[in-house]
């Protein structure tokens, strides 16, 4: 049976790749030693990063994010991807970069649809070492080296801004939550928690003093109470507990 996978893992490797597209755990050979030192680096927890950026563009992108020195170089790498629940598995060949520090790394960007945000993981990774020996691990969701969430991206407004003046002792905070599909189509973000925070003159850590919920159009309005709180910092923030959508701040002022 070991040897039936291993042959049927060979013959999904293509001349010019070596995206595997079964997930089958095997125990390497012997042979396959160089690859698998490889593989055991990018194997690491946490060793494969992604850009945050991305993830808010129907887009995830994995990339190695320590040093793998001698123990990669010429080799090829595929990452394959998948639900937490070890569904929807798809399997793609990675690039060779030159990160910014310097270093080398491997990368690849998977293009994921309108109905695909919320978690995938880091499901099997395959290294085809520079004599054509292959070496494959496959993860669950107790093994795996990464989890990451695709969300969609959440715009905040809020007002007023620059100098906040208050009024009878307060300042009334209102503005709007919204959020969007890959494809321009809202995500109904009625009934979510907004939050006011504050932040003391050379402080770091922001604290909630006021608190609001969405409409059903997104809008908002809350007071914040100002007693004492001269020169803080202010900011509106969204904490987002829904699992497809991203959390979002925006910078208010100072109070005067």
């Amino acid at each position: 049976m070991r040897k039936t996978l291993i042959t049927r893992i060979a013959a999904g490797v293509a001349a010019t790749g070596i995206a595997v597209t079964g997930t089958a755990v095997i125990a390497q050979p012997a042979s396959a030693a160089t690859a698998n030192s490889c593989l055991q680096q990018l194997s690491k927890k946490n060793t494969w990063g992604y850009d945050e950026t991305m993830t808010t563009r129907g887009s995830l992108t994995f990339y190695t994010t320590e040093y793998w020195g001698s123990l990669c170089d010429g080799m090829s790498v595929s990452l394959g991807i998948s639900r937490t629940n070890t569904r929807d598995f798809r399997n793609q060949n990675t690039s060779r970069v030159a990160m910014s520090s310097g270093t080398k790394g491997f990368r690849v960007t998977y293009k994921l649809g309108l109905n695909e945000p919320g978690d995938w993981m880091t499901r099997q990774i395959a290294v085809k070492d520079k004599s054509g020996r292959l070496a494959v691990k496959t993860f669950t969701a107790q093994t795996t080296p990464r989890v990451l969430r695709l969300r969609f991206a959440s715009v905040l407004t809020g007002t007023p801004k620059g100098k906040l003046v208050p009024k009878a002792g307060k300042v009334n905070v209102k503005g709007t939550l919204k959020a969007w599909h890959y494809y321009g189509r809202l995500v109904n973000v009625q009934n979510q928690r907004v939050v006011v925070q504050v932040r003391k003159p050379h402080g770091i850590t922001y604290v909630t003093r006021a608190t609001a919920l969405t409409t059903r159009t997104g809008t908002f309005s809350t007071n914040l109470g100002t007693a004492n709180l001269k020169g803080y910092a202010v900011r509106v923030a969204y904490i987002s507990k829904l699992p497809i959508v991203a959390s979002s701040y925006v910078w208010l002022g100072t109070i005067s």
